[in-house]
């Protein structure tokens, strides 16, 4: 979750949505936690410690200037940077101490509302849960789900990004393409190719200013990603014009980056298909 506002409503509950992993018996488990969400009432506690503050951990949950607390995002929208809400979301009512950010908020108490399971969850798996929690409205439409139990609005939320169109999506995805096949040209033919030339200094211009226009929205996560992406990009232009080693220590870094990543990508879709999901 990005930096919090600050807006710390203390009366009444306040919707907000997140995923969960589905864990053997059907109990919901945090993504980063093996600690399982109860039927009912969940009370956060701060566990996180810092050596030079023996109390660091003595606060309730949560903390403005600490990351404790429930996590959950003001929208669908976010929630899906995760890729377990492609098949597990829920509504969760907070309340307490809440602190609210631009995209999400961080609760005192939590409990589950409702939940969306798609067919990837196993049948036996959806009963299982629906034992633990009896309290949880389980659906097989996200939307009317959404409908029927919509997240609360606050002022400090963003505005949902819109949607990017295809063919938006589509020119990005041409011109990256085209900066990696122009990154690894000798840098020889394209000094001395005017056209050439004036077409890779178009091409970093662009992926710099992108970089830097991006990085700046630092309440926007994707933002954020893509902005490295365009920086990524930038250096593999670059690489060139810095001689054979020059290239070599640019490119042999990035590749090993762009491997990780994908790697990552790869292991977490893995993951979020995986039912039920090993907690260990």
């Amino acid at each position: 979750m990005d930096t919090y506002a600050g807006f710390e409503p203390e009366v009444g509950e306040i919707r907000a949505v997140r995923t969960f992993r589905v864990g053997p018996g059907g109990v919901l488990y945090p993504l980063f936690s093996n600690r399982a969400w109860t039927e009912g009432t969940n009370t956060a506690q701060c566990r996180v410690f810092r050596p030079d503050d023996a109390e660091s951990a003595l606060h309730a949950a949560p903390e403005p200037d600490c990351t404790c607390g429930f996590y959950a995002y003001a929208s669908a929208h976010g929630a899906a940077e995760y890729p377990n809400a492609k098949h597990v979301l829920a509504v969760v009512a907070c309340w307490g101490k809440v602190v609210a950010g631009t995209r999400g908020l961080r609760g005192e108490y939590a409990r589950i509302e409702a939940i969306w399971l798609s067919n990837a969850v196993p049948a036996y798996l959806a009963e299982e849960l629906t034992s633990c929690y009896p309290s949880v409205a389980v659906y097989a439409d996200k939307a009317t789900m959404l409908a029927e139990h919509p997240p609360t609005e606050l002022d400090c939320y963003d505005e949902p990004a819109p949607r990017e169109r295809t063919p938006k999506i589509v020119a990005l995805w041409l011109a990256i393409a085209g900066a990696l096949v122009m990154g690894v040209l000798p840098w020889h033919w394209l000094s001395s190719n005017q056209n050439a030339r004036i077409l890779w200094l178009a091409e970093l211009a662009f992926f710099v200013l992108g970089a830097v226009v991006l990085g700046r929205k630092n309440a926007d996560r994707a933002a954020r990603r893509r902005s490295l992406l365009f920086l990524a990009v930038a250096l593999w232009l670059v690489a060139p014009s810095a001689g054979t080693v020059g290239g070599l220590l640019l490119r042999i870094p990035l590749l090993q980056v762009g491997k990780v990543v994908v790697v990552q990508r790869i292991i977490g879709a893995r993951l979020a298909t995986s039912f039920p999901a090993d907690i260990r």
